[in-house]
C-alpha cells in the first residue's frame, strides 16, 4: 500500500478513535490513554507526510536528471547536425570543383571544332576527337540537385553535343576523304552553333554555385 493510502487510513482511524472516545465512558475516565493514542496517530501522520515529501523530492531529483540527460542529448544531436551540415557543404563544394573542369573541357573541345568548321578547315584534321568526356554524367547529377530546370537545360545541351560528336565521328570514320559526307559536317556545325551559347550559360550558373558555396564557407 502506498504511503498516501496509509495516511488516509490513519486519518480515518483517528477520526473513528475520536468518536469512540467521545461515546464510551471508559475512555472518558481515562482521557490520558485517549490523548496518548491520538498523539501516536499524529506522530504516524507526520512521519508519513515527511516520508512522502522525501519521496517527492527523490522523484523531482530523478526528473531533473532526466531533463538534464535529454538536454545533453539534444545538444549532442544539434552538434551532430551541424557537423553533418558542414560535411555536406564541403562535399557539395568538392563536387562543384569536379563539375567545372568537366565543363571547361567540353567548352574547349566545342570551340576547337566550331572554329574548324567556321573556317572550313575540317580537312586539316584526319580523325575525330570526342567533345563529350566519359564523366559528363557528373554534370547532370549536380544539375539535378539544384533544379529540374537546370537539369533539363544540361540534358538537352548535352544531347545536341552528342549528336555533333556522332556526326563528326561518322565523317572521319570513312578512311578515304573523297567518300566522306560533308553533310555530316554541316549538321555537326549547326549543332555546335546551337549548343555553344547554352553551354556558356550552364558554365556561368555552375560558376555562381561554386562562388556561393565558397562564400558560405568563408
Amino acid at each position: 500500500m502506498k504511503r498516501t493510502k496509509w495516511l488516509i487510513a490513519i486519518c480515518i482511524a483517528s477520526i473513528a478513535a475520536t468518536l469512540l472516545f467521545s461515546h464510551f465512558c471508559w475512555f472518558k475516565r481515562n482521557e490520558h490513554v485517549a490523548l496518548w493514542l491520538e498523539g501516536v496517530a499524529l506522530v504516524f501522520i507526520f512521519a508519513l507526510d515527511y516520508m512522502n515529501r522525501l519521496d517527492d523530492s527523490e522523484q523531482l531529483g530523478l526528473l531533473r536528471q532526466q531533463v538534464e540527460a535529454a538536454k545533453k542529448q539534444a545538444d549532442s544531436s544539434s552538434e551532430s547536425l551541424s557537423l553533418l551540415k558542414s560535411q555536406g557543404q564541403e562535399q557539395q563544394l568538392r563536387e562543384l570543383w569536379r563539375v567545372l573542369p568537366i565543363l571547361d573541357d567540353i567548352q574547349n573541345q566545342l570551340r576547337f571544332w566550331r572554329n574548324l568548321f567556321d573556317e572550313n578547315r575540317w580537312g586539316a584534321v584526319n580523325e575525330a576527337s570526342r567533345i563529350m568526356p566519359i564523366d559528363s554524367s557528373t554534370v547532370l547529377i549536380q544539375a539535378a540537385r539544384h533544379s529540374n530546370e537546370l537539369w533539363n537545360d544540361v540534358r538537352e545541351t548535352f544531347r545536341v553535343i552528342v549528336n555533333a560528336d556522332n556526326q563528326i565521328g561518322r565523317y572521319y570514320s570513312q578512311p578515304n576523304p573523297a567518300y566522306r559526307q560533308e553533310s555530316l559536317i554541316r549538321e555537326a556545325h549547326a549543332n555546335l552553333r546551337e549548343a555553344e551559347p547554352r553551354l556558356t550559360e550552364i558554365v556561368r550558373v555552375f560558376a555562381e554555385f561554386e562562388q556561393a558555396e565558397r562564400t558560405r564557407r568563408a
